[in-house]
């Protein structure tokens, strides 16, 4: 306890002043709905951290030992989401003045090859879009670097933008366009059951027995410090990004924010990306023209930083190791700039195309869902050259 003391509180006390100020200052400057997306990134970050939940080590660990906890909990996640925001899209929001959109985004060849280099470069990057927020800000300073390289992917992946635009699509296929609510939720929900049991079965069949309460439990529990169980975090992570519907107008999203820091870096060193097609686009200008805090992606991404500090640190697990040998930066190097360039291909991470997109009841989710894991694969054996 001593030890936590001495080195956990002043990391805990600046996570903690930090969110203040932002607060604060959020209010004072943007108004309510920005403050509540920032409260909902720090409820984010806490979770993501605690309940350990990400996609890159869950896939991982299934396409090595066949072990499916992590992907059954992501199958509880999605199926809870689909049923909050099939019932709520399209609708007046509570908070926000207008209706709720939900992630739609084109089914295209550029989602293909975007969400397959995404796949790949996570499992050498060591995260996806949410874990590369949260780890990095655990003191994880391979992490770190990949952020960096995931914001510079993000920006050259906005130049190319055109190019990947141009590429045979099939246009953006909504389910809740298709279909009303109820059927879309009974799809969905009948495709995610059978994805569980398809998991359940080759693990079964690999380590002869499943047990399928694992995401129930939590060894040493604690609600404070961690760890959580997946199922809780997967409850959690479903409601808040329901409640970031309603705070942003439009579900969770992460990777958008990366490709606005380096546009605002660019420009700060004399590079004129509004020329680019991407940020001629509406939202994108608008974004570019604004503070970089009038984005919502950005306010939410802070707070999951902050979040996750604040978890780690009352986890007294934060790391201030600066260890990173060469394969492991140029890991970090590779799979950050691949994992932003994808991104960007793709319409976005695990976040904003996956989960968001099927909560949203888009069909591009699914496709980026098997791309993205069929690159995982590659990526799983890519790896091992440099860990």
């Amino acid at each position: 306890m001593e030890n936590f003391r001495k080195s956990e509180i002043p990391y805990l006390l600046v996570g903690i002043f930090l969110s203040i100020f932002l607060l604060n200052f959020l209010y004072q400057e943007l108004g309510l709905r920005h403050v509540l997306v920032f409260s909902i990134g720090l409820a984010l970050g806490i979770t993501l951290y605690h309940a350990s939940f990400g996609f890159t080590g869950g896939w991982r660990d299934f396409i090595e030992n066949n072990k499916s906890n992590s992907l059954r909990a992501q199958i509880v996640m999605l199926a809870f989401a689909i049923v909050l925001f099939s019932l709520s899209i399209g609708n007046k929001s509570l908070i926000y003045d207008g209706n709720m959109v939900g992630a739609i985004a084109p089914v295209s060849l550029s989602v293909i090859v975007g969400s397959f280099i995404f796949g790949f470069a996570m499992q050498l990057g060591g995260g996806c879009g949410s874990g590369t927020l949260f780890t990095a800000a655990s003191g994880n300073i391979k992490m770190f670097i990949t952020l960096i390289f995931f914001i510079i992917g993000s920006l050259v992946g906005t130049y190319h933008f055109s190019f990947w635009s141009s590429l045979p699509s099939l246009g953006a296929i909504s389910l809740l366009d298709k279909f009303n609510s109820y059927e879309n939720i009974g799809m969905q929900l009948s495709f995610l059951v059978l994805l569980y049991i398809f998991f359940s079965y080759l693990e079964s069949k690999r380590n002869t027995q499943i047990n399928h309460l694992d995401i129930f439990k939590a060894s040493n529990f604690n609600l404070i410090k961690g760890p959580w169980p997946l199922f809780l975090g997967a409850i959690l992570l479903a409601i808040l990004n329901f409640f970031m519907l309603h705070a942003a107008g439009h579900p969770w999203s992460v990777t958008f924010a990366f490709g606005l820091w380096g546009a605002k870096i660019a420009n700060i060193i004399g590079i004129n990306v509004a020329q680019w097609d991407f940020w001629q686009l509406s939202y994108p200008s608008t974004a570019l023209e604004n503070s970089v805090l009038a984005d919502p992606t950005t306010v939410s991404n802070l707070g999951i930083i902050l979040g996750a500090l604040i978890a780690v640190n009352l986890a007294g697990k934060f790391s201030n190791k600066s260890n990173v040998n060469s394969k492991l930066f140029f890991a970090a190097v590779i799979g950050g700039f691949l994992m932003g360039y994808g991104a960007r291909l793709a319409f976005g991470c695990n976040v904003g195309a996956l989960f968001s997109g099927i909560a949203s009841g888009s069909v591009h989710g699914w496709v980026w869902f098997l791309f993205a894991f069929i690159g995982s694969i590659y990526g799983v054996k890519a790896r091992k050259y440099f860990y």
